[in-house]
């Protein structure tokens, strides 16, 4: 796997395992804007919106659009607003995802939950829901380096947000209309190498860093490849954390593939009876699984077998998944 040289790194293909990991992946550092990830999973868990729907109309307030001019000369992420303004909840959210809007996260929250602190007590919450035990958020948006996660819990957050249909739609999204904004995505990566989302992120703290999914083709089954990199040094943050993910993302895909594990007819047990006659039994049908070199399986008898007892398959495991294998007598 090609892993980058600094930061942290994680890869996952959900049902079948882990790829492998750069650093511990427990470890909790600031995140950046993928802070976004779990705005937008607690603002569609509270509110859902079915694939297509625009939902209900946001207004923006005086305060947040006074707030602007000030936040822009600050250098941050934002989209223009101005007060009375009407976003739908879906182009709110994309203005979040697609254009990373630190204003529009505060606006979402300041909708959802009253205001922007009391929706940061909700997305702790969520993260607490989901057992995402390295994460803790102190702000809507990531701005703040006190919003911190691993890359384990990043990848899980990322499991469960990728299964709305609408935060897949949006973060698969590179442009995107809406009220006094054309946004386009940062995410650079987007439509190449199979790559379907996730979310950027950069701040002097966080260094740069992605939260990516990206699908492949294998033996006629597409497979989801989960990653994450956090921290890429500088100068160019968020360029160093793109092209790294991008080394990531192709060797990943070239590493997954379908092998036989197991042909027909190899001896995997011996059963002995009661006179002391040994009859040998092998894999009755070959065994082709996804995977990547270096990964391990393991052979298990099933559970409940009593002594004396023939049995008719075993169970082949590995990390994200476990496969029944029947058995034959060898002659």
């Amino acid at each position: 796997m090609a892993w980058p040289v600094k930061g942290r790194a994680r890869l996952v293909v959900p049902g079948i395992g882990t790829m492998g990991s750069r650093r511990r992946g427990t470890v909790s550092v600031p995140i950046a804007s993928v802070t976004k990830v779990m705005t937008a999973y607690t603002i569609l868990d509270d509110h859902p919106l079915a694939p297509g729907e625009e939902g209900p109309t946001i207004t923006v307030t005086k305060a947040e659009a006074d707030s602007y001019p000030r936040r822009k000369a600050d250098g941050e992420s934002l989209v223009k607003v101005r007060a009375g303004l009407k976003f739908t909840q879906r182009e709110a959210l994309e203005a979040l995802l697609i254009r990373s809007g630190n204003n529009m996260a505060d606006i979402l929250g300041r909708w959802d939950a009253g205001s922007p602190k009391k929706f940061v007590s909700r997305m702790n919450t969520k993260a607490a829901e989901l057992g995402l035990t390295d994460t803790s958020f102190a702000d809507t948006s990531g701005l703040s380096a006190k919003s911190r996660s691993s890359t384990i819990d990043l990848v899980d957050l990322a499991l469960a947000a990728m299964k709305d249909e609408t935060f897949a739609q949006i973060v698969a999204t590179s442009k995107a209309k809406i009220p006094m904004n054309t946004v386009t995505t940062t995410n650079k990566l987007l439509g190449r190498n199979g790559v379907i989302g996730i979310k950027t992120g950069s701040t002097d703290a966080a260094g740069g860093c992605l939260l990516f999914a990206a699908t492949d083709e294998v033996g006629g089954e597409t497979y989801t490849i989960y990653g994450v990199m956090l921290g890429a040094p500088g100068p160019r943050i968020l360029t160093n954390a793109l092209k790294a993910s991008e080394k990531m993302v192709v060797s990943a895909r070239k590493a997954l593939r379908r092998v036989t594990l197991l042909k027909r007819g190899t001896p995997v047990l011996a059963v002995t009876d009661d006179e002391g006659l040994v009859t040998e039994y092998g894999v009755a049908s070959s065994v082709v699984v996804p995977g990547w070199s270096g990964m391990e399986y393991r052979l298990g008898l099933p559970v409940g077998l009593k002594p004396g007892q023939t049995p008719t398959g075993i169970t082949l495991k590995t990390g994200g998944s476990s496969i029944g294998v029947a058995l034959e007598p060898l002659s």
